[in-house]
């Protein structure tokens, strides 16, 4: 596996962000005006829900967009030390639209003892969202359920998130971390990729266990402080 690589760095690189940038911002802007004049001239409260989560979407991809115009701390975050328990539900809350629009039960089962970790904790929530959001799309509709647990294991801490979705075949499994590969229509094989970088730089190990037609256990070994 490669050695992770950071999110922003080379010469020009800010150039060509704040003109993707710019060209991202356009359909937004288009799609933000259609959304005024939808919820001023229409009533219905499921079309005005799922209305609702188009705004919160738009809005997060405006808010990563000037994230990465300003520069701001993604890469150059200071490690400190944080909760992986309110780590876990940041990224759920995150999540909520997506869970909501599968009718996906979430259970948590965290362990009483909150585990505090020395992390970044910008690229941490990035590396658990999409671990998350992978389960959530491995889920159908109505019958997924995604849990979280979490346990002191021999001087560790175990982070472990299960679904019960589609799964991966023992064929496809040794290479979810490699860069470029993906069996999502459309995919571009860069998120569990870059999940990887990130848990490796954090000095997290991850092990993921799956059946196919079984659903897919993701295990994140930290060290305990």
């Amino acid at each position: 596996m490669n050695s992770p690589s950071p999110l922003l760095e080379g010469p020009g690189l800010f150039d060509f962000t704040a003109k993707l940038a710019h060209e991202i911002r356009n359909p937004l802007a288009t799609i933000d005006l259609s959304l005024e004049l939808m919820l001023a001239e229409r009533k219905d409260d499921d079309l005005k829900t799922y209305m609702d989560i188009i705004r919160h979407s738009a809005d997060k991809i405006n808010e990563l967009v000037n994230d990465l115009i300003k520069n701001r701390s993604i890469v150059e975050a200071q490690v400190a030390n944080q909760s992986l328990h309110h780590l876990l539900d940041e990224v759920i809350e995150m999540a909520k639209d997506r869970i909501m629009l599968k009718n996906i039960m979430v259970c948590k089962e965290y362990d009483p003892t909150d585990c505090i970790v020395a992390l970044n904790r910008p690229k941490m929530k990035i590396a658990l969202t999409n671990i998350i959001v992978n389960a959530i799309e491995a889920m159908e509709a109505q019958l997924g359920e995604l849990k979280l647990v979490t346990m002191p294991i021999a001087g560790k801490y175990v982070v472990q998130i299960e679904d019960n979705g589609c799964g991966i075949s023992e064929k496809n499994l040794k290479n979810i971390f490699h860069a470029n590969y993906t069996n999502k229509p459309g995919g571009l094989g860069i998120g569990l990729a870059s999940t990887y970088d990130i848990l490796t730089a954090n000095n997290v190990k991850v092990h993921v266990e799956s059946q196919e037609g079984s659903g897919t256990h993701f295990f994140l070994l930290f060290d305990n402080n």
